[in-house]
């Protein structure tokens, strides 16, 4: 038997239900995810006005979206459950150049290897290029070491830091900005 004056209120019911459903979600909105949303927008504006912008009023806008940010992370606008994290140095590394040790196939340390950093001179005389790789070499040794002990993250992390910076001036590389 089929009824067929009860589809459409069958229809309005469903309606009814997804539209109750779906208005926690909106409403649950935060001002802390407002300002992130806010922040977001400000530097889509600013990549998409790049051409037409001073690169002062860019940078100010840019700026600004970082105070936004920031603001949320130290919890001026309320508790926000969904803060975008900031990569880690490894994170910034696999992205960049698809492993956490980067110098060798890049080059500018020649001859160096894990093995022989300690014992090994590029050239007889020593120079600021053999120092930065040995020194790069050392803090990746040292951050392998530190990795493999369950409590040494924060002296692994630092280790990684400091071979990044050291692998850079070896490889003539602008320094990284540190937020």
């Amino acid at each position: 038997m089929r009824l067929p004056y009860l589809a459409p209120l069958l229809a309005s019911a469903l309606a009814i239900v997804a539209l109750t459903a779906l208005a926690p979600a909106a409403a649950a909105q935060t001002q802390a995810e407002r300002m992130l949303a806010a922040a977001q927008q400000l530097r889509t504006s600013a990549e998409q006005l790049k051409a037409t912008l001073t690169p002062e009023a860019r940078a100010e806008m840019l700026r600004q979206a970082d105070e936004m940010e920031k603001g949320v992370r130290a919890g001026a606008y309320g508790a926000h459950d969904n803060l975008p994290k900031q990569p880690t140095l490894a994170e910034t590394l696999m992205a960049e150049h698809g492993r956490l040790e980067w110098l060798t196939p890049h080059g500018a340390c020649a001859g160096y290897t894990l093995e022989n950093y300690a014992t090994f001179r590029f050239s007889p005389q020593i120079n600021d290029r053999d120092s930065h790789c040995r020194n790069a070499y050392g803090h990746y040794a040292s951050y392998l070491r530190s990795a493999k002990d369950p409590n040494g993250a924060e002296l692994a992390a630092q280790s990684l830091f400091y071979y990044d910076a050291a692998a850079r001036r070896a490889a003539g590389l602008p320094r990284r900005e540190v937020r």
